[in-house]
């Protein structure tokens, strides 16, 4: 037996890893890319009903909700509306940035369908409650 044969079950193994890392990875991408699933406990039953009525299932990117404050709400104001291309599904995935209260801003990406509901815009103010460790509901209270 040559030492290519020895090494051929080595490079299938290797081959199924990648091949299945790769099937992993397109998975996540298409997640993001408006198939992201609903988190437990939203309101809405699919990301074309986001922001209606002013409630708004959001993705925080950048920041975490205090504990202490993971049943209150806290309240901010929007200061961009950005990335606001729709996807093939019609689904818009826009990057807002917001300042709370008492001063510490973050991100939040809003998955809804611009043509049935409307952007969060500069100078909204919103109420936002935790939804899970990566999620929070914000009601629009001030246009």
């Amino acid at each position: 037996m040559n030492s290519h044969s020895k090494l051929f079950p080595a490079r299938r193994s290797l081959l199924g890893v990648l091949a299945l890392g790769a099937a992993l990875y397109a998975g996540s991408v298409q997640a993001q890319g408006g198939q992201l699933p609903l988190p437990a406990g939203a309101s809405i039953k699919s990301w074309q009903d986001n922001g209606a009525e002013g409630r708004y299932v959001l993705q925080v990117i950048k920041w975490q909700l205090p504990k202490s404050k993971a049943n209150k709400a806290v309240t901010g104001t929007v200061t961009s509306d950005t990335d606001c291309d729709a996807d093939a599904q019609g689904l818009s995935h826009c990057h807002n940035n917001v300042k709370l209260a008492d001063g510490t801003e973050l991100t939040l990406i809003d998955s809804h369908n611009m043509h049935r509901n409307r952007c969060l815009g500069p100078g909204d103010q919103l109420a936002l409650t935790g939804l899970g460790k990566t999620w929070v509901v914000g009601t629009l209270f001030k246009r």
